[in-house]
């Protein structure tokens, strides 16, 4: 039960110590040696095996960071092999592969499976458009096309704070593209995203391309 109330702390973006953290260990690593199928137990201890490595420190040795990764990696692969259609942990080892091994094309499949399972998921729609963003130039074009249109639902969904942070970060390269996917959106939802941006210093204006003000 801890590592499920955990598990629910860390997804509503509830701050928690590293102490309390680390005391889970044991029940991780029994959770990570256990060859049975525990879904809401397994994915519990693959989200804070996220948050661990996540939040390790910058000075810790590569075999230290490698040794958090590869313990992640193991957790997410038992947890998706138990419950295959979560398409949060898919994304996550979409984003752990990443960061472990490197990009290459093979791990696309994985944000494939992310958008396949769980196209409309709320909160997990920023995380994802985040991500891939950071990745569009080497999206192919089935991959672009659901960058741009998650984009658009999070403004038809009125998330006008999660799309600020994509558009002003790592979308701001692609912010025409962005932009003019919002052509289906309504325009009030839209002119709420342009006034919003100019209230944090970016002008963005549908179709029309977008510079930073000042």
């Amino acid at each position: 039960m801890r590592l499920e109330a955990t598990q629910n702390l860390i997804i509503q973006n509830v701050p928690i110590g590293q102490e309390a953290v680390t005391s889970l260990m044991p029940l991780l690593d029994r959770a990570a040696a256990r060859p049975d199928c525990i879904p809401a137990i397994d994915r519990s201890s693959a989200i804070i095996r996220l948050r661990i490595a996540e939040s390790a420190p910058s000075s810790e040795s590569h075999d230290q960071a490698d040794g958090r990764m590869k313990a992640l990696d193991h957790a997410l692969r038992k947890s998706l092999g138990c419950a295959p259609a979560d398409s949060y942990l898919w994304l996550v080892l979409f984003w752990t592969r990443n960061t472990r091994d490197g990009f290459t094309p093979a791990n696309l499949d994985l944000l494939r499976m992310s958008y396949r399972l769980g196209p409309n998921e709320g909160w997990i729609v920023p995380k994802r458009s985040y991500l891939s963003l950071t990745l569009f130039d080497v999206l192919p074009p089935d991959l672009a096309a659901e960058t741009r249109a998650e984009f658009a639902r999070l403004v038809k969904s009125e998330l006008y704070s999660e799309a600020m942070a994509i558009l002003s970060g790592p979308g701001w390269p692609y912010r025409d593209m962005l932009m003019a996917s919002l052509s289906s959106v309504p325009e009030r939802n839209v002119a709420i995203l342009v006034k919003a941006m100019a209230d944090i210093g970016y002008e963005v204006r549908q179709n029309a391309g977008a510079r930073p003000r000042g």
